[in-house]
């Protein structure tokens, strides 16, 4: 596979790198964290400006048709900026979901609203005991006179508490199926809270709520948006990775100490070039990831997983690092390198975490060994 840019694609990455060095540094990270939704519906309304919100909107509905490399660049720039925006839940997920409906033309409108900046729609499958796992579903869904009812409960929906509709998983008929259900629906109870690195989340509670079908037989369709947003987050956790690294490089050759800069005490520059080695290692693990995201179930689901490994373990440990080498200061809330940590801390626990993406990983590496 092909991974040099094209034009098109050298240009959305200037434009999201002109959009963080220009309109969003450090500072305006920390008013859209502690903001009431969590980030900037102003930021937003320029994304869909700009034409991000329909990247990977199919063409026949309105969209760019891009494909999942072109919001990587997004996102990686979203994590060099610490950039709070439900672009994985509403912009990735939900458009890849409700193309793959069964008519996808019924949700052209609501497409078309998401690709406007208009509606915010997040995905809700994780459960108390699925354990990361999108097939082990226990809320369920009943047929009735005028469409379905949902009972049960979802937790830490990404980006739940500013969502205007919400794609639930629910039981139908022994199978997973997929069910669009807004946000002010009765019998729907939302409770939302703050996550580490000051995103917003929300828990579900459905009691007897109404709910359009949008998929009838929906794991493998889930199984392959959550695929793709956790590419997508592994990309932003490169993004944090590559600006702590930064970060601490610049601050190694400023801060002084016994009369000379940190950067003049060689097992710290070796410790930075270990740093860069593993930066540049779960890079290539993502683009290994990306290659295989349209390869079959199995196969795609071991590149997936090998990748989150290797970007969980290598964001652990060049965050970590940034926050040693600059000493008490990193801890700070007014220093940035402490934010990237939090924020990749919320990335390895995002549709798995490193043991479940190490067995996941194992589990179908064997069975296509088998």
């Amino acid at each position: 596979m092909d991974f040099t840019l094209s034009d098109e694609q050298v240009a959305l990455k200037d434009s999201v790198e002109r959009f963080v060095a220009d309109e969003h540094g450090f500072e305006h990270a920390q008013i859209h964290a502690a903001s009431a939704e969590g980030f900037s519906r102003r930021d937003w309304a320029s994304f869909a400006d700009l034409g991000w919100l329909m990247l990977l909107v199919p063409e026949d509905l309105g969209g760019l048709g891009c494909g999942l490399i072109d919001a990587a660049l997004l996102m990686e720039g979203f994590g060099r900026g610490l950039v709070a925006a439900p672009y994985v839940s509403s912009a990735v997920l939900a458009p890849r979901l409700l193309a793959r409906a069964e008519t996808p033309g019924d949700h052209a409108a609501l497409i078309e609203q998401i690709a406007g900046g208009q509606t915010i729609v997040a995905l809700a499958t994780e459960e108390a005991g699925s354990n990361f796992d999108p097939r082990i579903v226990a809320a369920e869904a009943s047929a009735t006179l005028g469409g379905h009812v949902l009972n049960g409960a979802k937790l830490i929906v990404p980006d739940g508490a500013a969502a205007d509709h919400f794609l639930v998983s629910a039981r139908l008929d022994g199978r997973t199926a997929l069910f669009l259900v807004a946000a002010n629906a009765s019998g729907l109870t939302v409770r939302p809270y703050r996550t580490i690195d000051q995103r917003r989340a929300c828990d579900l509670g459905f009691s007897a709520v109404p709910a359009m079908l949008v998929i009838a037989d929906a794991a493998d369709a889930i199984d392959c948006a959550v695929d793709e947003a956790s590419l997508m987050l592994a990309a932003e956790a490169v993004g944090c990775m590559h600006a702590a690294l930064d970060m601490t490089a610049d601050y190694l050759k400023t801060r002084e100490q016994f009369g000379r800069t940190l950067s003049k005490f060689q097992v710290l520059t070796h410790r930075i070039a270990e740093m860069y080695v593993k930066l540049e290692n779960a890079r290539s693990m993502l683009l290994r990831g990306l290659a295989a995201a349209d390869a079959p179930r199995d196969p795609r689901a071991a590149a997936v997983s090998a990748t989150m490994v290797t970007i969980i373990q290598a964001s652990e440990f060049i965050c970590g690092q940034a926050i040693q080498l600059h000493g008490g200061i990193g801890m700070t809330q007014e220093t940035a390198v402490g934010h990237y940590y939090k924020r990749i801390r919320a990335i390895a626990r995002t549709y798995g975490d490193l043991e479940y993406h190490r067995r996941r990983h194992l589990q179908r590496t064997q069975r296509r060994a088998a």
